[in-house]
């Protein structure tokens, strides 16, 4: 068992989703993309299943949203 703890409300949790799986995600990495399309990772968040989902709901929805 591995014991995780939330990055965004605290919650311990067990991991989970640890498939190869993106539509799947048990967690997030803020990256800076420089000039030449390189990655710079900044930062790697654990979230619990609750917290996932909610982040997943609002990309998704911002990502779809129409503009007009």
């Amino acid at each position: 068992m591995q014991a995780k703890k939330c990055d965004r409300c605290g919650k311990l949790y067990e991991l989970y989703n640890t498939e190869n799986n993106g539509k799947k995600c048990n967690g997030f990495r803020l990256l800076n993309i420089n000039w030449d399309q390189r990655a710079c990772p900044q930062g790697l968040y654990d979230m619990c299943p609750e917290c996932m989902e909610a982040l997943m709901t609002w990309l998704y929805a911002v990502k779809n949203r129409k503009e007009g």
